[in-house]
């Protein structure tokens, strides 16, 4: 059975079973619609990393020990002290209204640690202060009696010692402290801060969203009824909701645009809404197809992947555009019914087919690394390129089909498009393959330099969403952070297996930056529950049962009358115990809590001062220094600077692997399916010099590479077989058309494919998030490239290679 034989059997078999295969495509559409609509985004960067990844493991381990809560603070601000904390007693009144089921404490002042300071206070003064003072007053009670002897002459007139008069001191200020606790206010005193945190770990975004209407309705309440003061919210509660309605945004708003120019440029090219509407109807299947195959194969979406659904809908719908142009070109030259439908069919089919394998292949090159960011994207887009192809040739002919009952006479006019594109036929084939090989010399040598100069994106703030939530968040944050010093939110964690290690651990941390300047230290701050538990109490306990027989009644009485009170003040009750973990109130303690209940093997460490938390190199080089005191196999490090370099070293490692492989794929896909001669070649050189140009416009530009532009390279390489394939297809299965007709009749329908493409990668620069943006620019880069290498040299190339008789 011949070519032509098999495509009139299968134009055929569609028509007899037009009206079933549709109403079949109906209720796939309706079953796959409802599934796909449970698939969620996870904006969090761990869901970047393979699961086996270190600080992917350490995150987890923690998460699943600690008791994790969301913060929100809310700062107050205004320059009248008084309008400042009325506006916030005000405000603690609201929130303490919200649902208690939301928050677990609401922290206004620092009264709690000043009433614990005060019933601890003997234990919480350190050993070397208790030493010195337990010496100092040995010295003062043998002054005094030495003062009581009458034969006793002082030549000395030095003041006692300073160190029974500080410990003094601290005790005073404890309990002068304990009634009259600290508002949290700046240093400046313009602004009061009020600290909620969640009963809940923050991601849940629903409750996180209800939370924070509470609170909106609060702050506009105080507004109005106290006016002039500016108040805003901040934390992780605040920006994980802001991530991700700027992400879901991006992605409807992309969506949306992305349909309504694609629905715009079929009307303008084929200018019939029943064509449109059965080229979208069969897109509608694959694309729904595509999303309910991600959520059964990944379970969600996540940052690399929120946006395939205008990458599908743009790069979809390039089958079935080549279909439908085929099929009125096969109209319009007077074959009607299942011969028209055979023709469309048989004369796109091999080009389509390698069109969607080679750009499977790319996509599926990416499956083969274990960042998640890029497998999942491979999954996902590259098994879901396939239903939009099966879609294109099943349920687009069967609507054809149709529509073909109805039809009279033949179909409008092809538009100006082929005649247009027509102009781009070579005259002089010699010189334009003489400029196709010097174009890809100069983006051989321009890529060379490119990738050899370092065009990774360095500064993580070029990679944030944007969007008057996360700016705003930004904005209180830095004030907070300028009031009231760096540390209030953020660091990480780490986590040890026994209580007894964290006091090693910690003095481990503290050695290593003791003799660093401020600059190189590799923390600024180490905190942990020892801060309240001192971890030397029965040192202590013992220098002050010294100090309580020193200060015995009788050796008070030998001391001066206006001395009495204060020794009897200094003297420790005789019942101290140490202070236990459990002692310390939960609103102290409930960093170190974890979720059983367990209490003091979790440390809070913040970054040191000389490592800028945005900046890629310093990030690796933190990691780096950190894991490279090898705490031991048992000690937990959780934190996003770990994250980032674990992705970096993934993506560096990873990106080449899927390139090479998106490459090598392509080419063999294209050599089994087009042909090793010079269709196949032609097909395959113009994907090389697109892929080669678009590197050397990045580099013109200064376009910098991200962990999402990484994708965008094994995109290109598949879109550069796309376009010219199905140019070579068309004059293998034509060769007597001749390069202004090739152009005419199939680069017409190229271009369109190439313009819904474009729309679906342009849709992303409408994303908040800069890396999408980035992306989305990089692929529209390759998309031109591409494009022009198919347009402008593809038929001369084959018209070259047609007088070569062993590459016909």
């Amino acid at each position: 059975m011949t070519s032509r034989e098999r495509a009139v059997a299968y134009a055929r078999w569609i028509d007899r079973h037009r009206l079933r295969i549709v109403t079949i495509s109906v209720a796939v559409a309706l079953s796959f619609g409802w599934y796909a609509s449970g698939l969620g985004v996870e904006a969090d960067l761990s869901f970047l990393l393979p699961p086996s990844a270190e600080s992917v493991q350490h995150l987890r381990a923690i998460e699943r020990r600690a008791r994790v809560l969301g913060t929100v603070m809310v700062a107050v601000e205004s320059s009248d002290p008084r309008r400042r904390a009325r506006a916030a007693h005000l405000l603690r009144d609201q929130l303490a209204t919200l649902v208690p089921a939301a928050i677990s404490s609401i922290t206004f002042d620092d009264g709690v640690a000043r009433r614990y300071a005060w019933e601890h206070r003997w234990l919480l003064v350190s050993l070397a202060d208790l030493q010195e003072a337990s010496a100092a007053l040995h010295d003062e009670l043998d002054r005094a009696r030495l003062r009581a002897n009458p034969l006793y002459i002082e030549l000395d007139d030095a003041p006692p010692p300073a160190s029974s008069h500080h410990l003094r001191d601290l005790l005073h200020e404890a309990e002068r402290a304990k009634d009259a606790p600290s508002e949290l206010v700046s240093k400046d005193g313009r602004t009061q801060l009020i600290i909620l945190r969640t009963a809940y770990a923050p991601g849940d975004i629903d409750r996180d969203r209800k939370l924070l209407d509470g609170v909106a309705a609060a702050i506009t309440s105080i507004r109005e009824q106290v006016g002039e003061v500016e108040i805003g919210a901040t934390g992780d509660v605040v920006l994980t909701v802001a991530e991700h309605d700027a992400i879901l945004d991006g992605m409807q708003l992309a969506v949306a645009v992305t349909v309504g120019l694609v629905v715009l440029g079929l009307l303008w090219f084929y200018r019939s809404i029943r064509i449109v509407g059965a080229v979208s109807w069969s897109l509608v299947i694959g694309a729904l197809a595509t999303f309910a195959f991600a959520r059964i194969a990944v379970g969600h979406l996540n940052l690399a992947t929120a946006f395939l659904s205008s990458i599908v809908i743009g790069n979809g719908i390039n089958f079935g555009i080549i279909l439908a142009a085929r099929y009125l070109e096969a109209r319009r030259a007077g074959e009607a019914g299942v011969e028209c439908l055979a023709t469309a069919v048989e004369s796109t089919l091999a080009g389509t087919l390698a069109a969607a394998l080679t750009a499977a292949v790319a996509y599926g090159s990416l499956m083969l690394t274990s960042f998640r960011g890029f497998r999942d994207f491979g999954i996902v887009a590259g098994v879901g390129i396939l239903p939009c192809w099966l879609a294109a040739y099943t349920v687009l002919p069967a609507c054809l089909a149709i529509l073909a009952r109805g039809e009279r006479g033949r179909p409008r006019a092809e538009p100006a498009l082929g005649r247009i594109l027509g102009r781009l036929a070579p005259r002089h084939v010699g010189l334009r393959c003489f400029a196709f090989v010097m174009l890809t010399l100069v983006a051989a040598v321009m890529t060379w330099r490119y990738l050899g100069n370092d065009p990774f994106e360095r500064d993580f703030r070029n990679l944030r969403s944007t969007s008057t939530a996360i700016d705003e968040e930004d904005l209180w944050m830095d004030r907070i952070d300028q009031g009231f010093g760096q540390g209030i939110s953020g660091g990480f964690v780490i986590t040890v297996e026994q209580r007894s290690e964290v006091a090693p651990l910690v003095a481990r941390l503290h050695a290593h930056d003791a003799a660093l300047p401020r600059s190189s230290k590799l923390f600024s701050r180490i905190e942990s529950l020892d801060d309240l538990v001192p971890a030397d109490q029965p040192a202590r306990i013992a220098v002050l049962g010294e100090l309580r027989e020193t200060l015995s009644d009788k050796a008070i009485d030998e001391l001066a009358p206006e001395d009495r009170p204060d020794a009897r003040a200094l003297r420790p009750p005789p019942d101290l115990r140490p202070i236990r973990d459990e002692d310390v109130p939960e609103d102290l303690a409930w960093p170190y809590i974890e979720a059983d209940g367990t209490r003091g093997k979790i440390v809070l460490a913040m970054q040191g001062w000389g490592y800028d938390n945005w900046d890629a190199m310093d990030i690796v080089r933190f990691a780096r220094d950190v894991r490279g005191l090898q705490l031991g196999p048992h000690v937990l490090l959780g934190g996003s600077s770990f994250v980032f370099a674990d992705m970096l070293a993934l993506v560096n490692r990873d990106g080449p692997i899927a390139t090479l492989a998106a490459m090598i794929g392509a080419i063999v896909l294209v050599l089994l399916l087009v042909g090793r001669r010079r269709h196949g070649l032609v097909t395959i050189a113009c994907g090389v010099t697109g892929t080669l140009a678009m590197l050397g416009l990045a580099s013109m530009v200064g376009l910098r590479v991200n962990f999402l532009d990484f994708v965008a390279l094994p995109i290109t390489i598949g879109i550069g077989i796309d376009y010219a394939v199905n140019l070579a297809a068309r004059d293998r299965h034509e060769p007597s058309l001749g390069a202004r007709s090739l152009l005419e009749r199939t680069g017409s329908a190229v271009l369109l494919c190439s313009f819904t493409t474009i729309v679906g990668y342009g849709s992303l620069l409408l994303s908040r998030n800069q890396g999408i943006r980035s992306f989305g620019a990089a692929s529209i880069l390759g998309e031109g490239t591409c494009l022009a290498a198919a347009l402008l040299f593809a038929p001369a190339l084959l018209s070259v290679l047609r007088r070569r008789t062993y590459l016909t």
